[in-house]
């Protein structure tokens, strides 16, 4: 399909240089329709392997219904989450690894389908889940019930989801309004399952300067993690992800799978690295969207950003530390490091790529904190963020 290109019309809509601002919606529908229908090559369905269901089955209601219904007075991750197993990937580089490092693994090993998980929620509700809910919330609210207060009419709804192994990647979007102002966050979830169903792990990728708690989180509390000192040096990410290799379990890999993950863990982070070969994305159909800042850019634009931080630290380096594949998309976890003022620094991300029948990248949608990655500054003047 090389020789399909967009009309004049459609490329005023659809290649513009820069985009800021638009719906969040658009950066998921935009991967799917019109131009996947333009271009004929729309994402492959993956075959997927019983526990692969059962735990996207999961994630799409109990998982999804304990940010709304279940969420009062956090009793539902009394049942679904196997103790504090939370861990916010973008804080880890000011807060430390061990802040967020989960308790050892339990000993339920029952295996149960998606319906069984359900029906023992509703069972575990019925004897005690509901006399907790009301015994805590006569106390003073706390966590998560606590920032529902404060934004009581936040929605969250999966935009993208990824099935591999006993782990399920969610993108998800956050609504709810602030002064009257409807507000959106982009995010991401990675969620590890134990073959009872309940959650060993949520990796969550979640900007705290555009998110629905912010401003609770933003007053100091004495004894919290915002008021220790920022962790410094290279490897606190590697000690974070450890946790989650250890207990990672792969489905199945297609021929094509292979062949896009040696592209995206060879070419790709060599592209990344070296700043010069481009070879490895489409020329004209490659854009990179950053849901988080609202924002997606073409290929020149992408050049003119990778330049930009080159410029300012010259030893940047990105390392993969998961990858995940599922037919024509990847993602992959990793993390950038660089040397600013003399001191090490990194931060964490996590992409999901599209790639073509050619093995070209034509869409990445990244995550980062834009305030702690290099260049941060000279970048959101060169995209008018």
């Amino acid at each position: 399909m090389a020789d399909l290109a967009l009309t004049d019309q459609e490329r005023a809509a659809f290649y513009q240089d820069i985009t800021r601002n638009r719906a969040l919606d658009y950066f998921f529908v935009f991967d799917n329709v019109p131009l996947q229908f333009i271009y004929r090559d729309k994402l492959v369905p993956s075959q997927l392997t019983d526990l692969e269901k059962r735990n996207k089955a999961i994630t799409e209601t109990l998982w999804i219904e304990a940010y709304h219904q279940y969420l009062v007075a956090n009793v539902s991750y009394l049942f679904l989450y196997r103790g504090p197993v939370l861990q916010m990937v973008f804080q880890v580089h000011q807060f430390g690894a061990g802040t967020f490092v989960p308790p050892t693994e339990e000993s339920r090993r029952f295996e149960a389908t998606a319906e069984a998980v359900r029906a023992n929620f509703d069972a575990w509700m019925a004897s005690q889940g509901w006399k907790t809910a009301d015994d805590m919330r006569k106390q003073p609210a706390r966590g998560s019930w606590l920032s529902l207060l404060g934004v009581p009419d936040r929605s969250v709804r999966i935009a993208s989801l990824m099935p591999v192994g006993n782990q399920v990647l969610a993108e998800l979007i956050s609504t709810w309004t602030e002064d009257g102002t409807l507000k959106e966050a982009a995010w991401v979830a990675v969620l590890i399952y134990d073959v009872d169903g309940t959650v060993l792990q949520d990796r969550s990728y979640i900007d705290m300067a555009n998110w629905p708690s912010a401003r609770r989180y933003a007053r100091p509390r004495p004894g919290t993690p915002q008021n220790r000192p920022p962790a410094t040096g290279i490897g606190a990410m590697d000690r974070f992800f450890q946790y989650h290799r250890d207990r990672q379990i792969g489905g199945v890999v297609t021929d094509l799978e292979k062949r896009n993950l040696a592209i995206i863990e060879g070419p790709w982070v060599d592209a990344y690295n070296s700043g010069v070969d481009t070879k490895v994305f489409h020329p004209e159909r490659f854009r990179m969207q950053l849901p988080v800042q609202k924002c997606s850019y073409n290929l020149d634009i992408a050049e003119d950003i990778d330049t930009i931080i080159r410029e300012a630290v010259p030893d940047r380096r990105m390392r993969l530390a998961l990858t995940y594949a599922k037919e024509n998309q990847v993602a992959a976890e990793g993390v950038v490091s660089w040397t600013e003022n003399g001191a090490a620094r990194e931060s964490p991300f996590i992409s999901f790529l599209l790639l073509d029948g050619n093995g070209k990248v034509i869409r990445e949608r990244r995550y980062i904190t834009l305030g702690n990655w290099p260049g941060a500054d000279k970048i959101v003047a060169r995209l008018g963020l």
